[in-house]
């Protein structure tokens, strides 16, 4: 009989975490009954397989509550997470960013069965609030398991969580990989995947692609996000609109993915960087600032791919010139890149989960 497993997260938006759930939970239905639980009620940004049953604990999400509200909401929220996990006899349950991290373990330890918590960003670079971070800090060491992303995060975690901490690589997304197509034409392309944010800086490509002055290239950015319209005016007040593109979120970026020549990644931190394995895994040349943390994992200097120092504008200009000029680079750096993505293959990664899984359940 198949054991029961449960994914918390708060929502399922566009992002990282949320593919990554998605992904798992598509392939971990094969061997449990999964489902997918979403704090707040909302269409799922990424397929989910129809054997994935999907719940949420509230229909609204109020983004500025009173104390009072507040409190209310997480009582209602730890209720009704309490009341999905017993009718669906869930097994085991796997808690996705600290929010939830902290209802999954509260839950767990009410219904009496293990849990999983997974930290997907930075957490030197946290946006947590002093409340949130306090109560992690509490709560996090009663976990059976901590996932984590990097070496770098496991030992940030290790001096108060001290049961289990394991890094488990994200998997590259499934429905992208199958959509390589190698029998596309490359063009002209430079492209940038992630949320238009400050942490992301995009803004040091555009600035640099805008000095390299090569008309016959494009950069693409895909992505939306609070920088959307003060990179689009940086775009127009460089003359640029007719060689970098904002073409916001899409549903399909294998699209670019497939002609595409070189990616560019400026990130000043990370958790782990979903894109970069994707581009790579697509046989791109890939270009990174060495953030922490993420990049230096996945990127071996020069052997199948690039990193420069963070913020280093004049770096990503020379490195970016030499990726447009140097076809033979381009395609050396490609092909090493895509060789080096098979360790993140959905179904390996998804064996170490399984691995996990089974060794909770059946202590």
């Amino acid at each position: 009989m198949k054991k029961s497993i449960a994914f918390v997260l708060p929502n399922l938006n566009a992002g990282g975490a949320e593919r990554v759930v998605c992904t798992l939970a598509n392939l971990l239905v094969k061997e449990f009954n999964v489902t997918v639980i979403s704090l707040y009620r909302m269409e799922s940004f990424y397929k989910l397989n129809p054997e994935v049953n999907l719940c949420y604990c509230s229909k609204t999400y109020n983004p500025n509550p009173s104390i009072f509200q507040s409190i209310t909401n997480h009582y209602k929220l730890s209720k009704n997470l309490i009341k999905i996990l017993k009718s669906k006899n869930i097994d085991l349950v796997i808690g996705f960013l600290p929010v939830t991290n902290i209802y999954a373990i509260v839950a767990s330890k009410f219904l009496r069965i293990p849990n999983i918590i997974s930290e997907r960003a930075n957490p030197e670079y946290s946006t947590l609030n002093k409340f949130w971070a306090f109560v992690r800090k509490k709560v996090y060491p009663f976990s059976n398991c901590l996932v984590v992303q990097t070496e770098a995060n496991k030992n940030y975690f290790e001096p108060y969580v001290k049961t289990e901490i394991r890094v488990i690589n994200n998997p590259i997304n499934l429905d992208i990989l199958k959509k390589k197509d190698p029998s596309k034409l490359k063009e002209n392309i430079i492209l940038n995947v992630g949320r238009l944010a400050e942490p992301k800086n995009q803004d040091l490509l555009i600035r640099a692609f805008s000095n390299i002055k090569k008309p016959e290239w494009q950069l693409i950015l895909v992505g939306d996000g609070v920088n959307y319209n003060k990179y689009n005016d940086l775009i127009y007040s460089l003359g640029m609109e007719n060689q970098i593109v904002l073409v916001g979120n899409i549903s399909d970026v294998s699209t670019y993915y497939n002609k595409t020549k070189i990616f560019a990644f400026t990130s000043k931190y990370e958790g782990f960087p979903n894109v970069i394995l994707e581009a790579m895994s697509f046989g791109i040349a890939c270009i990174s600032t060495n953030c922490p943390h993420g990049p230096s994992e996945i990127i071996e200097n020069n052997i199948n791919g690039i990193l420069i120092p963070v913020g280093n504008q004049k770096m990503l200009e020379q490195s970016l010139t030499k990726l447009m000029t140097n076809k033979g680079l381009r395609e050396s750096l490609g092909d090493k890149a895509q060789k080096s993505t098979l360790a993140y293959h959905p179904i390996n990664i998804v064996k170490e989960w399984t691995e996990l899984i089974n060794k909770l359940t059946n202590n």
